[in-house]
């Protein structure tokens, strides 16, 4: 039982450790050139690489640099042990924070971090597994330059509309960068025109470092869209600026099909029977499911029919339907057959949002 409540508090610790330490990721950063520098004779550190990465700080308006440290030997830290300076190549003193640390690696934050310096960052409370003394470890780095003719540039836009519920019609744009981008604190949609010269109000309501995503009400459908983000920049690049793309919101089509059927029953038949194959069911739930391109709405009255080759019904008027959004589920009379064809009339359903009823005709196969 003791041993119980000490791995529940030591997972507590780390669950907490994980929470309450800074978050680094360097998913896309990029390998620097560094060299080390071990205090004292012997037990020297070696370091094997370094990489680099920025994260852009809201409060601040600036960028920390992120540094990936893998050590070449295994270490050992101090309980203190930290970051104890950080200068650049022009003699400017910068905060450095010891943000994790393992026995093979180390990640270190410098806040305000400036593009295309030197950095020297000393590193106290450090030292070669199963040595004596903690050590002074000295880091030089050289942090990339800014790419100044860096240009933004779309992977893909795709438009997303739907109906609340309150049936005001809405659009979302989600929008893919093909590489990585950074945003100025107060960036925002400053522009939304379509091609007969209509203005719209824009929000963005969602961005990463290589998405974001717009919100816009009321747009028009079958319309070319003009929209300009202010305050974004491609990473790495020396000043924000505006971008500027288009987007296609297409016509709206009320065009309703059915996409999907599929067929499930919980009773058993055997396939050795070709007459009378429903006595041999031992359950009476029999069922379709249909899914449809579009979201749907439905009367008191629709209805589904299901018949075979020869006319024979498998529902009717009466039949229980459990509709939903964009689907539903008939309750057969009787069972279908695996890998025979059957048609289907779904009486009374549209689009939602479109003003009149239809019938949807097809055949599918159990």
């Amino acid at each position: 039982m003791k041993n119980h409540k000490k791995l529940l508090t030591v997972f507590l610790a780390l669950c907490m450790f994980v929470i309450i330490m800074p978050q680094t990721a360097f998913a896309d950063s990029v390998r620097i050139t560094a060299t080390a520098k071990t205090s004292g004779t012997g037990n020297k550190i070696n370091v094997s690489r370094v990489s680099y990465d920025t994260d852009w700080n809201n409060r601040t308006g600036k960028y920390t640099g992120e540094f990936d440290v893998k050590f070449r030997t295994l270490v050992q830290w101090k309980y203190n042990a930290k970051v104890s300076s950080v200068k650049d190549n022009k003699g400017v003193s910068y905060k450095g924070y010891l943000t994790d640390r393992d026995s093979n690696d180390c990640e270190i934050s410098v806040p305000n971090i400036k593009a295309g310096r030197t950095y020297t960052i000393v590193i106290n409370g450090i030292k070669k597994m199963d040595t004596k003394s903690y050590r002074k470890l000295t880091l030089t780095l050289k942090v990339p330059s800014e790419q100044k003719n860096s240009k933004i540039s779309l992977k893909k836009v795709v438009v997303d509309d739907d109906n609340d519920d309150f049936d005001q019609y809405h659009t979302e744009i989600d929008v893919k960068f093909a590489s990585r981008v950074s945003w100025k604190r107060n960036a925002k949609v400053s522009s939304v025109k379509d091609n007969k010269g209509n203005s719209y109000k824009g929000y963005l309501t969602d961005r990463d470092d290589d998405e974001c995503e717009i919100y816009i009400r009321n747009l028009k459908y079958n319309r070319t869209y003009t929209i300009k983000l202010s305050g974004i920049k491609a990473r790495g690049a020396s000043s924000y600026g505006t971008f500027t793309f288009t987007v296609k919101v297409p016509a709206k089509s009320n065009n309703i099909s059915v996409k999907n059927i599929e067929y499930d029953y919980d009773g058993y038949y055997d396939d050795d029977y070709d007459d009378d194959y429903d006595d041999y069911y031992d359950d009476d739930k029999y069922q379709l499911s249909f899914d449809f391109n579009k979201d749907i709405v439905y009367k008191r009255s629709s209805y589904i029919i299901i018949r075979d080759s020869a006319g024979k019904a498998y529902s009717s008027k009466s039949s229980y339907i459990d509709w939903d959004d964009d689907g539903c589920e008939l309750n057969l009379n009787k069972p279908l057959k695996k890998g025979k064809t059957y048609t289907y009339e779904i009486v009374n359903i549209k689009t939602r949002g479109s003003g009149s009823y239809t019938t949807l005709k097809g055949s599918f196969i159990a």
